[in-house]
């Protein structure tokens, strides 16, 4: 079979932790699948957080070579794209914050689009993450971008054999934190002011709304310094950046 289009691997694998995790929950559901979809969530945005955003796209704190490693499986986890794939549409929507070049801005893109992650079809360029091409995990990068939804699938179908509620933890974790990252994306990049700016020439917006449902509300602060591993400026509260000081910052 003729390798899939990065593109089109994300689509797959986002489109099918929606679905797996529908189905399931429909299917099996009970009262304790509540708490457990909560916490993946925020478990699940957290191993996006600090590995595939934080780290790998932003550069924005160093680590060792071990904990680089668990970093390298976050990422792959969060279920959010390959890590060359993610990066450099990540990185483009910085260079390119609300204009029409935007991969994923809400102010040219509608909202349906967004939720189902049907941006502009991009080929990622080798310039924007030429970091990743020279670092020592290059051929992981490359391989995870051409088999990325081979990977997914044989994760599913491991997770599904050896516990329904691992599996479980997998799907709802990683297509609830896709919709949370769109939420913020939408909210914080929107034409309506859902939360407040910190300065009239701001990017996006801070919202304490969004930052207690997603634990990374503080958008403006974020596009205001993406080299800051930290969303915390005064006196937000940024969950990720203590799990970062805590367990992986050099």
């Amino acid at each position: 079979m003729k390798n899939l289009h990065p593109y089109y691997q994300t689509l797959f694998v986002v489109w099918g932790n929606q679905i797996l995790w529908w189905i399931s929950t429909i299917l099996f559901f009970h009262v304790a699948l509540i708490p457990l979809t909560i916490i993946s969530m925020y478990l699940f945005g957290c191993m996006s957080e600090i590995s595939i955003h934080r780290y790998l796209a932003h550069k924005a704190y160093s680590t060792t070579p071990f904990r680089e490693k668990i970093l390298l499986v976050f990422a792959f986890l969060a279920g959010q794209g390959a890590s060359l794939s993610w990066v450099s549409v990540h990185r483009s929507h910085h260079a390119y914050e609300d204009t029409p070049k935007d991969p994923h801005s809400p102010q040219h893109i509608p909202t349906w689009k967004l939720v189902l992650g049907l941006f502009p079809r991009q080929e990622y360029k080798v310039s924007i993450v030429s970091d990743l091409f020279r670092s020592k995990n290059k051929q992981y990068f490359v391989f995870e971008n051409k088999y990325y939804w081979l990977m997914w699938t044989a994760l599913w179908i491991a997770s599904a054999l050896i516990n329904f509620y691992l599996f479980y933890v997998i799907v709802s974790g990683a297509a609830l934190w896709y919709l949370m990252t769109a939420l913020v994306n939408i909210m914080a990049h929107g034409t309506h002011e859902y939360g407040t700016k910190t300065d009239l020439d701001a990017v996006a917006m801070n919202s304490k709304f969004l930052n207690v449902v997603t634990g990374a509300g503080n958008h403006n602060n974020h596009h205001s310094n993406p080299k800051n591993y930290s969303y915390k400026i005064t006196i937000e509260r940024d969950p990720y950046a203590w799990v970062i000081d805590r367990f992986f910052k050099l």
